[in-house]
């Protein structure tokens, strides 16, 4: 390690750090050090502990430690929401199919203009780090415009795909099948990695466009993602749908309609699945294929969410299927998945269900979801990892806690009608080593 005490290559930053292993394990340190190091023009990290033992044995009293306010945490990893739909994320919900046609439909269809679509993508994206999230799975609305104003002004980790509608769809926001082919074969071949491809969800489209969807994703290793599951009324539209239609005719469950157009498998993300069978758990293992569960959407009416249900987390878990959390924005009312953490927790206690936890909540919407995107070295503190953090406004009495648990729980309390507060609880949100935004 260099001794010149002016060196710029070491970094300690002190503060209250956390570090999420997994669902049962979290690291805090309240009075800790992260020592970072530049290679190559990157900051990686070096290691993390406490404040005394750090300082000793780096002798760290030879250089400038930086100390930084709040409470110290992962960048999260939004892995399922739709930016179009912003300005509708607080609109009257009273079910799924109606909040779509009364409210997200009509608001996609403005994003056809070039000028008011740069005019969203350049506000909401700069708004996303300000809720310390730096990456994740979206989905645009059906026009180019949309989507490459969103490629200008999203970040490197996160993943956009437009939406794919050919039927049961308005007609301001209905493709042909070729249509819809072909934008998605564009935006995968124009964008690489950038793309995931997104069926809106299986009664809006096609069964050719879902499978062209997945064989492009699949040729490249790319993304997919789409919606299954979230409420009774959805999957009965959708089974009365496809069994009209040629190699659908004998399907029992929604998750058929996915499996025969080859659109599962480990690289794919289905939101909410709240309500599957227990053939729909079993082929949901079988293919390593993802849930993004959305607590602040599904909540209840009087929680501004679609009153959908509840995620069976335990379930997933015992069937060996992976699960994130998401915001599901504008079914979710805020952007901040402090308040999806929030409520992950509030809602699965409040049902008597044990084992949610603010430890677990933290892990899904960081590690989790970045192993998940392979970019693990984004999600935690480990050794050799990106320098990327957030810092959650608290006072230094609250910092002052007996573990990971006890401080997350006083970081995640704000009341029902305080919730909003969460979107302007980052201080920082630091990527790479640099400051992102702060406030």
């Amino acid at each position: 390690m260099p001794s010149n005490p002016g060196s710029h290559e070491i970094r300690a930053i002190r503060g209250a750090w956390l570090n999420p292993v997994s669902d049962e394990s979290c690291e805090y340190f309240p009075n800790g050090i992260l020592l970072v190091q530049k290679r190559n023009g990157w900051w990686k990290i070096k290691e993390l502990g406490t404040a005394k033992e750090l300082i000793e044995k780096h002798r760290l009293e030879e250089y400038r430690i930086e100390n930084e306010a709040g409470l110290l945490m992962p960048p999260f990893f939004d892995m399922h929401f739709h930016w179009v739909q912003d300005e509708v994320r607080e609109m009257p919900k009273t079910s799924l199919l109606e909040w779509l046609v009364k409210y997200t439909f009509p608001k996609e269809e403005e994003f056809s203009d070039p000028d008011f679509a740069e005019e969203k993508a350049q506000c909401f994206w700069q708004r996303i780090l300000s809720t310390g999230t730096i990456g994740g799975l979206c989905y645009s609305s059906i026009h180019k415009t949309a989507f490459e104003a969103a490629m200008r002004h999203a970040g490197d980790y996160f993943k956009v795909g437009n939406v794919l509608m050919t039927m049961n769809s308005p007609q301001a926001l209905k493709q042909s099948k070729d249509e819809a082919i072909e934008l998605n074969r564009w935006a995968s071949e124009g964008y690489g990695r950038f793309h995931v491809g997104s069926p809106r969800f299986a009664p809006t489209t096609a069964p050719e466009v879902i499978a062209a969807s997945a064989g492009e994703a699949k040729s490249f290793g790319g993304f997919l993602q789409t919606h299954m599951c979230e409420t009774h009324q959805e999957i009965e539209w959708v089974k009365s749908i496809y069994r009209e239609l040629p190699g659908f005719e004998d399907i029992e469950t929604y998750i058929e309609i996915y499996e025969r157009t080859g659109f599962l498998g480990p690289k794919t993300v289905l939101g909410h699945c709240i309500h599957l069978t227990d053939a729909e758990w079993k082929l949901m293992a079988e293919t390593d294929t993802v849930v993004a569960s959305c607590p602040t959407s599904n909540a209840p009416l009087d929680e501004r969410g679609l009153g959908s249900g509840l995620f069976d987390f335990r379930r997933a878990d015992q069937e060996g299927v992976r699960w994130v959390l998401a915001t599901d924005i504008g079914g979710g009312p805020y952007l901040s998945m402090l308040d999806v953490m929030a409520s992950f927790v509030r809602q699965n206690r409040a049902q008597g269900i044990e084992g949610a936890t603010h430890v677990q909540a933290l892990y899904r919407s960081t590690l989790a979801g970045a192993k998940i995107l392979g970019i693990d070295s984004k999600g935690s503190f480990a050794e050799d990892n990106d320098v990327d953090y957030v810092a959650v406004k608290m006072d230094r009495e609250s910092l002052d806690a007996s573990d990971a648990e006890v401080v997350l729980g006083k970081c995640l309390s704000k009341t029902l009608d305080n919730r909003e507060s969460y979107e302007s609880a980052i201080l920082k949100t630091v990527l790479e080593g640099k400051t992102v935004f702060s406030c």
